[in-house]
């Protein structure tokens, strides 16, 4: 943990302190370790969803070698994510044509669909499908529903986050159950190898879904 709080701290030195203690407090609330054993092998990486560039950064600091990507629809958070590493291709959603072409042996869409109406889903889904390689795995962290107690403090803090502060930009969070997100993962194109809790420590219903391409 103090190697993660080290990382970050020194990452988003460039930002300001507003936004460096958000970002510190993500990295201390999410299971980036358990979330880090099920993307360590490949030699790319592409971040659906990367918002300040958190994971992205994490991983470089383990895998300097290693290609790192990511996007979002957010320019402020883009902006930021930038200012981290020149080392991380980070792009907006509308610059992805920079990576035409190219595929990635790790996809990651890390809390990303609970804020998503439905609806753009499927253009999740499917911009993972083409971007991921042949025998790349996919890996989805979300917060589930259950259990109720975790549910009903992660349904706060992401209101908190994306009603009060503004942290976070989307639609009001869903939380949803394991079967109906394992449902809507191989609707998709994909096929869940495995879905574990990773919520253990956590007051968070953190949960991890590892696919590949069906």
């Amino acid at each position: 943990m103090l190697r993660r709080i080290s990382t970050i701290w020194r990452s988003y030195r460039n930002t300001n302190l507003r936004t460096r203690i958000f970002v510190l407090i993500r990295g201390l609330v999410c299971p980036w370790d358990k979330i880090m054993k099920n993307i360590e092998t490949g030699d790319s990486i592409l971040d659906i969803g990367c918002g300040h560039g958190l994971l992205l950064n994490l991983f470089r600091e383990r895998y300097p070698e290693k290609r790192c990507a990511g996007f979002d629809h957010d320019k402020d958070k883009i902006d930021i994510a930038r200012s981290t590493s020149g080392a991380i291709d980070f792009m907006l959603n509308d610059e992805i044509n920079r990576i035409e072409g190219e595929r990635f042996d790790l996809v990651t869409i890390i809390d990303v669909l609970y804020s998503v109406p439905f609806e753009e889903w499927k253009d999740i889904f499917s911009t993972a499908i083409g971007k991921l390689s042949e025998d790349g795995t996919l890996v989805i962290k979300e917060t589930v529903n259950t259990p109720k107690w975790k549910y009903w403090i992660c349904l706060l803090q992401e209101f908190v986050a994306i009603k009060v502060l503004g942290y976070t930009k989307g639609s009001s969070p869903f939380l949803g159950s394991i079967d109906f997100y394992l449902s809507k993962i191989e609707e998709n194109g994909f096929i869940v190898k495995d879905h574990i809790r990773v919520d253990r420590g956590f007051p968070w219903p953190h949960y991890l879904f590892v696919c590949s391409k069906s």
